[in-house]
């Protein structure tokens, strides 16, 4: 498992979210940001027929190399959180970086800017009254953008995954929200790497009407 997340860091295609050099391949439509030099960049979403296209004809902008975080600071957050990092986290940053790969936006890091410490705290402050029981166990680890948070259950021996989803929730039930996720880190790692991990989705069930997340043949993960 660690050695296949290695082997798509090592590639330097570490992030789901690429960009491609100013002012190239800018008509039609899609996602852009404003480059330092004031033209548009074109954003490539890895695994879709864009960024392949991209990546073929070597348009894509290297990302940057990573730096692991110092064990003093693996440890500092351990001691923060009351309890050790699940295992095969711990060795990301220890051996790959300090967060800023993996799925979405990247895994959070230890140190710097939104690091992982800042986030659960800032959890502790202003989740609801319903999920302040497990608030002391969820660690938010990615951030999808638009409120979509997934978070490493950390009082799970297997370091079980869950989602907030806040967008389709109904504003009188907003607590269907948080909702756990059937696999561990490690398999969600995994499956970043073979480019199958879905973003998480709140949906609402046509049998029973009850809000919970997306399946995987929902997702179209086959």
């Amino acid at each position: 498992m660690f050695e296949a997340i290695r082997a798509r860091v090592d590639s330097g295609d570490y992030l789901d979210e690429r960009l491609g050099p100013p002012g190239v391949d800018t008509d039609g439509g899609g996602a852009f940001q404003v480059a330092p030099d004031g033209r548009l960049q074109r954003v490539y979403w890895r695994g879709s027929p864009e960024y392949l296209a991209a990546h073929a004809a070597g348009l894509l902008e290297p990302l940057p190399p990573l730096t692991p975080a110092p064990e003093s600071a693996v440890r500092e957050c351990e001691t923060l959180l009351g309890r050790p990092l699940p295992r095969l986290l711990r060795r990301c940053y220890l051996e790959l970086g300090d967060g800023g790969f993996g799925p979405a936006y990247g895994i959070r890091g230890v140190t710097g800017e939104d690091n992982i410490i800042d986030a659960y705290r800032e959890q502790q402050r202003s989740w609801l009254e319903e999920w302040r029981p497990m608030a002391e166990r969820l660690l938010p680890v990615c951030d999808w953008g638009c409120g979509i948070t997934s978070f490493i259950d950390i009082g799970d021996p297997d370091a079980r995954m869950w989602a907030i989803d806040p967008n389709p929730a109904p504003a009188d039930d907003y607590a269907v929200a948080l909702f756990p996720q059937d696999l561990g880190f490690g398999e969600w790692m995994l499956r970043w790497v073979e480019g199958t991990l879905r973003q998480p989705l709140l949906v609402r069930d046509e049998i029973t009407g009850e809000w919970r997340g997306a399946t995987d043949l929902e997702q179209g993960v086959v």
